[in-house]
């Protein structure tokens, strides 16, 4: 009894386990071809979506360096234009404080005016500091775009278009023309001279 009691339980088990949807195979098969293609195109959308927020992302980054950039390059050129200005305003004062030290030379006694060269070599180490350089102009050719010919001066002594002397200091900030130089030129003796003789 115990092995029939046994075969029916095996028997009602068996029967009540259930069968795979669609035996024949094909309906559970299409169904979960569905989902897997509905998975991938999930899958691809969201990897487009990933692409364009990368590429998004990288304009973004490419735009602030290049505003960092252009504002770090802004602000050297109001930094470096407000310099240019304050020194070409100190010019001036600077040519009279030579003038003033020239003069001094011959008035005061040599302890004056030793403070007041101090105080000049002072100023122009900060003139300098900011960029600023004296041009070298005697005997070099006459060059109008670091030249003011004040004077053409008749010589037989130096080729034309030699600068002579300086008349008034030309000054450089960063190797840029911040004040021309003005000076007296050579030139050729004019040939009327030679004609009276």
């Amino acid at each position: 009894m115990n092995q029939e009691t046994e075969n029916s339980q095996g028997q009602s088990e068996e029967r009540r386990q259930p069968e795979p949807a669609g035996v024949e195979g094909v309906a559970p098969a299409s169904g979960l071809e569905n989902a897997v293609n509905d998975l991938n195109e999930q899958l691809e959308a969201k990897q487009k979506e990933l692409e364009e927020a990368l590429q998004r992302y990288l304009r973004l980054a490419a735009d602030f360096d290049n505003f960092r950039r252009r504002t770090r390059q802004e602000l050297e050129d109001v930094r470096k234009t407000a310099a240019e200005r304050l020194i070409g305003e100190l010019l001036p004062v600077l040519d009279n404080f030579e003038r003033a030290l020239a003069s001094a030379r011959t008035l005061f006694p040599e302890n004056v005016v030793t403070g007041i060269e101090m105080i000049y070599r002072q100023l122009w180490h900060v003139l300098e500091q900011s960029g600023a350089q004296l041009m070298k102009v005697a005997g070099q050719p006459f060059d109008p775009t670091r030249h003011e010919a004040f004077e053409q001066v008749e010589t037989d002594d130096l080729p034309e278009g030699t600068v002579i002397e300086e008349v008034q200091k030309g000054y450089l900030l960063n190797g840029k023309v911040l004040r021309p130089a003005l000076v007296r030129v050579a030139k050729r003796p004019s040939l009327d001279e030679f004609a009276e003789v």
